[in-house]
């Protein structure tokens, strides 16, 4: 296999479905893949995508892959300028027919991640901050793909509510320091993901039917939510590492500017996913995972093998069709399964451009900070209009660009809008206060 035996799995099979289609694919996980890789590869593929999103905040560093000796205690992760504090407040519980106020401790486990990434998401895609869970658990867990929903004591519809109570009870402090371009500095202070929730009692015992997100929190999110597929959740759920290290590179690589790829330690890489393990240990979990993170998300090309983890330049999960410059096109886009480039989509826009003819388009709706088509624009203002941020020079963009509801083509209004930024930033550069 000369050369594609040193790439993650993902990699192979997409290669092996250029070459062979899914006869291909097959034959291959037959002498270098597994059946879950296999599985988990064909029914990404099969399906369409499924928005998903995240806050960039979690995506970068991780709650604990497993209970910590004392999960009473305040989880803190820093790295650079990011910081992230996960504080179990208590809680007023019944015990022996007594009222107590008792922590129920820090959220950890694969649960509460995608607990968080469902709760996230539906806030995202329905641009609001009341969230309905399900008339009961066994519908909300089957909705989060776990097929089989058990209610023993340790069933996993009682491990999934132990865990969301953990996760409703915390507060949080989410933290950016400095000045680099691809976020701006800010802090925010003891922020609760909800502050209201409505349960009810049935014979399953109690059940939090609808979540009401703090305002500090849904405002932030929507500013900086990631975007992932839920497909690609699904194939993830049981394992949390598996789930951190695809979080963690969706929202990583799509916002590498160097086509020379970031370099990170092994440290560093520990630190974002939240692990304390001895360094050996933790390459060998890391390479292992990395072989069903890349089958469901087979664009992420990062480099595992040295010393050093090599990021490189990668669409976004909900990039569909692409499997990354360093493979090659699957196959020319149709419309109808054009990846979904924002929250709100507009039928009458594709982001699959013909060699032959651009379509026309018009400029890009809602934020910058999501979305395959997006990125593209977004990562003009990180390096054209630095320091600026580029959604409120997107703003700007849509209020005084001349003509702006003529459709064009992508190339057009991508020159247009680098002439734009440029002009902003330096005007803004002169008049800081304007």
């Amino acid at each position: 296999m000369n050369g594609d035996q040193h790439r993650p799995l993902g990699h192979q099979y997409a290669l092996a479905m250029l070459n062979g289609g899914e006869e291909g694919v097959r034959k291959l996980a037959t002498t270098a893949g597994t059946q879950l890789t296999l599985d988990a590869f064909l029914r990404v593929q099969d399906e369409e995508p499924v928005p998903a999103f995240l806050h960039s905040a979690l995506c970068a560093m991780s709650l604990p892959t497993k209970r910590p000796k004392d999960d009473t205690q305040p989880i803190v992760r820093e790295d650079g300028k990011y910081a992230l504090a996960i504080n179990p407040r208590p809680v007023l519980q019944n015990v022996d027919g007594k009222s107590v106020m008792r922590s129920l401790g820090v959220p950890y486990g694969a649960y509460p991640r995608v607990a968080l990434i469902y709760l996230l998401s539906q806030a995202v895609m329905k641009q609001s901050r009341d969230v309905y869970l399900g008339r009961n658990f066994t519908e909300w867990m089957r909705r989060l793909g776990y097929q089989t929903v058990s209610y023993g004591p340790r069933g996993t519809a009682n491990l999934m509510r132990e865990q969301v109570d953990r996760l409703l009870a915390c507060e949080w402090q989410i933290r950016w320091d400095g000045t680099e371009t691809d976020d701006n500095a800010f802090a925010v202070r003891d922020v609760k993901i909800s502050n209201e929730y409505a349960g009810s009692l049935d014979k399953n015992g109690s059940f939090a039917r609808e979540i009401r997100m703090s305002e500090a929190f849904y405002s932030h999110l929507i500013d900086h939510a990631v975007p992932l597929n839920e497909i690609a959740i699904r194939e993830l759920k049981g394992t949390p590492t598996a789930l951190d290290l695809y979080t963690y590179l969706a929202y990583r690589l799509p916002r590498i500017g160097s086509d020379k790829g970031q370099v990170i330690s092994w440290d560093q890489l520990a630190k974002h996913l939240g692990n304390e393990a001895d360094s050996k240990r933790f390459r060998q979990t890391v390479r292992e995972t990395m072989q069903i993170v890349s089958a469901v998300y087979p664009n992420a090309n990062v480099d595992l093998s040295g010393r050093k983890v090599v990021l490189h330049p990668s669409p976004a999960p909900m990039e569909r069709k692409l499997v990354g410059p360093h493979l090659r096109l699957i196959g020319p886009a149709a419309p109808e399964t054009a990846p979904r480039s924002s929250v709100k989509v507009r039928r009458d826009v594709t982001t699959a451009l013909s060699k032959d003819a651009e379509p026309l388009l018009a400029f890009p709706t809602g934020s910058l900070a999501y979305g395959a088509r997006e990125a593209v624009f977004r990562q003009i203002g990180l390096t054209k209009g630095k320091p600026w941020a580029v959604d409120d020079m997107a703003a700007a963009f849509r209020k005084g660009c001349p003509n702006f509801t003529k459709d064009r083509t992508d190339t057009e209004w991508l020159r247009v809008w680098e002439a734009f930024v440029i002009s902003y930033a330096e005007r803004r550069a002169n008049r800081p206060d304007e």
